[in-house]
């Protein structure tokens, strides 16, 4: 029995020899190991070749359409003085205004006439008096009106010459060069010896008016209109006020209209002297060739 069993042990153990030798050479084959072939690099992308900015042409500048002349007013020829026409002689009292002289001198500018002006010296003030320099540079005239507004009837002969030559005084001083008034119009006209010979001692000739367009009372373009074609006549001096809105407005009808009818517009002293005789200080003129 124990021989058996030996003989069998001894069998199990061959048969277990066999699978182990058969075992080893399978464990012991290795898998071929794949070589590594170089994996193709995936190409970078060639940049594209940068393109110079390429400059966009120049415009050409083109030129402003030339804007087409516009045509101006025909200036008013300005009139030529003559002796033998007719001729009136617009006068403006009571200024210089601050509001309404400036354009009163432009209307003149613009139909190329002259007129008169009689300054009262109270309206002076640093806004009005360069309008005296004005006045002389547009060939305009500038008379005496007064010292104040007061009546000179109401003062004496000595009183009246020693106001006048104040006045004249207090207008050149404001005037390059100076300036000599030759004639003076009393407020409202009024007048009598003591006026005519202190404005004779002044050396001044005495203006008063042929022609009275009420322009301060009325106030009215049509009656001042009216008053001007109805009374106007070769030789006039015509009263006007330089501070009413409605005598500026009415300036543009009166001009004309008295160009129209043939009338040159002057000075009271081109008008005056027109006869060939020089003004006398002292004596009294309503128009041309009428005096007392």
């Amino acid at each position: 029995m124990k021989k058996l069993f030996v003989i069998m042990i001894s069998v199990l153990l061959l048969l277990g020899s066999f699978a182990c030798a058969e075992a080893k050479p399978a464990a012991s084959q290795a898998q071929p190991t794949a070589e590594i072939t170089d994996v193709p690099k995936t190409p970078e992308p060639t940049p594209k070749p940068t393109e110079a900015p390429t400059e966009e042409p120049t415009p050409e500048p083109t030129e402003a359409p030339t804007p087409e002349p516009t045509e101006e007013p025909t200036p008013t020829p300005e009139p030529t003085k003559d002796p033998n026409r007719p001729m009136v002689a617009l006068t403006f009292d009571d200024g210089p205004n601050m509001n309404l002289t400036i354009p009163v001198l432009e209307k003149l500018e613009q139909y190329h006439v002259k007129a008169t002006f009689y300054v009262l010296c109270p309206a002076f003030n640093e806004t009005t008096v360069p309008m005296l320099q004005m006045m002389v540079d547009g060939g305009h005239e500038i008379g005496v009106h007064g010292l104040t507004h007061e009546l000179m009837t109401h003062f004496t002969r000595a009183e009246n010459a020693q106001r006048l030559t104040k006045a004249c005084e207090t207008i050149s001083d404001w005037i390059e060069g100076g300036y000599q008034p030759k004639t003076m119009r009393p407020p409202g006209g009024s007048n009598n010896g003591n006026v005519k010979n202190g404005a004779k001692d002044a050396g001044l000739a005495v203006i008063i008016w042929s022609v009275d367009t009420l322009d301060w009372y009325t106030q009215d373009v049509k009656k001042i209109m009216d008053v001007v074609k109805k009374e106007t006549k070769d030789g006039a001096i015509i009263l006007c006020h330089d501070h009413h809105k409605p005598t500026l407005d009415a300036l543009d009808e009166m001009i004309p209209w008295l160009l129209e009818q043939g009338y040159d517009l002057v000075t009271v002293s081109e008008l005056l002297e027109s006869t060939g005789k020089p003004l006398e200080p002292g004596k009294l003129y309503f128009q041309k060739e009428n005096g007392d």
